[in-house]
């Protein structure tokens, strides 16, 4: 029988090479998503401190569930902005490393997301329309990390070739 070699066996054409311009700009792009997710979460976790009537906690001695509320739902979204932060610092630096953490951390993402859905009945840790878009932003950032142009990364990069 005449065996065919597998598709990674087959050598590319010499006109279809990475080029250091598409390679670069895929890690720029990559980052730039990933810094917006941050400051999307940090944006949202601050905008619910800055909400929280603090001279009405100094009254009164036991605060009021509205505000324990608010207050968990900011500080749940700390750990995750810190980490797509690190992320996205990890990537400018180890583009490869940088590239399986961001994955790990928007996989975190969707799994305490999908957690809260499921057992948060009363809406206590989070708004069901602010957790839809903090699931949304993950699900792109993994199919954007996923497409070819994202996975870039992965590979070495590429050598600068020479006109001469």
């Amino acid at each position: 029988m005449n065996e065919l070699p597998a598709p990674q066996q087959i050598p590319l054409p010499d006109f279809i090479r990475r080029s250091n311009q598409q390679y670069r700009w895929s890690r720029w792009i990559t980052l730039s998503i990933l810094l917006i997710q941050a400051l999307f979460l940090l944006g949202v976790s601050a905008f619910l401190l800055a909400t929280i009537e603090w001279e009405m906690i100094d009254v009164l001695e036991d605060p009021p569930p509205a505000v324990l509320e608010q207050f968990q739902q900011a500080v749940v979204l700390l750990p995750f902005a810190l980490l797509v932060l690190v992320s996205a610092v990890v990537c400018l630096v180890h583009p490869r490393a940088g590239w399986h953490m961001a994955m790990i951390t928007e996989s975190l993402i969707l799994l305490v997301a999908l957690q809260v859905y499921l057992s948060d009945r009363n809406q206590v840790l989070t708004d069901r329309p602010m957790l839809f878009l903090y699931m949304l932003g993950a699900i792109l950032v993994v199919i954007f990390m996923n497409s070819p142009e994202g996975r870039l990364l992965l590979s070495p990069k590429p050598e600068k070739v020479s006109n001469g």
